[in-house]
């Protein structure tokens, strides 16, 4: 399998495009929003999160008292974080502060002795040169003897050497930007030279009642780190693992782990 089908612009952001369907998409997932607010609460001063989305692994650790600086490349998903945030109660909300950019490049001048980067968003790092450029950023923001925390999706063979291009048909469901209803169905190929997955989510509408198109894709791109891959990334580029998980709730990472969590630091603090 080639990745010369795969469109990464698109796989960078149409996902993203639709803050309120992604808040939907992943309203039950709340073991990692558990996990990084507890690690949040913890720092007890402001931290950095790389890839802020629409806030959906901060805002409850902001509801709290915790103050987090966020950087996102989506505008729609900062929009979305901003709009969740001034509904807040005022009198118990930490702050939170917003920049747009590129977790590659972007650099704010400040340190902070926690950085994250939830959710699967390191797997935007399509390339070496990408996951090297992100580390240097977080390096340039943490602070000595800071802590940087990441979790990523661990390969899962079975779906990824399934039959590419194959649609495998979802449920039916009221899309919550649209209000209207919906069929959902999923592509997907992987490349195991570059180790790129490329997603195509499908939507099509039920009936004519209801805004919206009558069908639409979108697609995801992830590229998949292999766990002693990730550890020795993380080594050559100045870091130590200080531990590693498969899970939220500091479970072993096994065969069966569904994500790998890593807490680090700098190998020379």
């Amino acid at each position: 399998m080639s990745n010369q089908d795969f469109d990464l612009n698109a796989g960078n952001s149409e996902f993203y495009v639709d803050p309120i369907y992604y808040d939907y998409e992943f309203k039950n997932r709340t073991d990692d929003v558990a996990f990084y607010t507890a690690k949040y609460l913890e720092a007890n001063s402001p931290l950095l999160e790389l890839a802020i989305g629409s806030g959906r692994t901060a805002l409850k650790a902001v509801s709290k008292g915790a103050d987090v600086i966020g950087v996102d490349l989506a505008p729609a998903m900062l929009a979305r974080a901003q709009d969740q945030y001034d509904k807040m109660r005022s009198n118990k909300r930490g702050r939170l502060e917003l920049h747009q950019g590129d977790m590659r490049t972007v650099r704010l001048e400040t340190q902070f002795q926690l950085v994250t980067c939830p959710f699967n968003a390191f797997q935007h790092m399509y390339t070496l040169d990408d996951a090297e450029k992100c580390l240097e950023t977080v390096k340039a923001h943490l602070a000595p003897d800071g802590v940087f925390i990441m979790d990523v999706l661990t390969p899962d063979f079975e779906y990824l050497m399934r039959s590419p291009y194959k649609a495998v048909p979802g449920v039916s469901f009221r899309h919550p930007t649209y209000k209207a209803y919906y069929t959902y169905s999923e592509r997907s190929a992987y490349d195991p030279i570059t180790q790129l997955n490329q997603m195509w989510f499908h939507y099509e509408k039920c009936n004519q009642t209801g805004d919206g198109p009558t069908d639409v894709t979108i697609q995801l791109s992830h590229r998949y780190f292999y766990p002693e891959e990730l550890m020795m990334l993380l080594r050559y580029n100045g870091f130590r693992v200080l531990e590693r998980f498969g899970d939220f709730t500091g479970g072993a990472l096994d065969a069966e782990s569904d994500s790998m969590v890593l807490i680090c630091k700098r190998a020379s603090d």
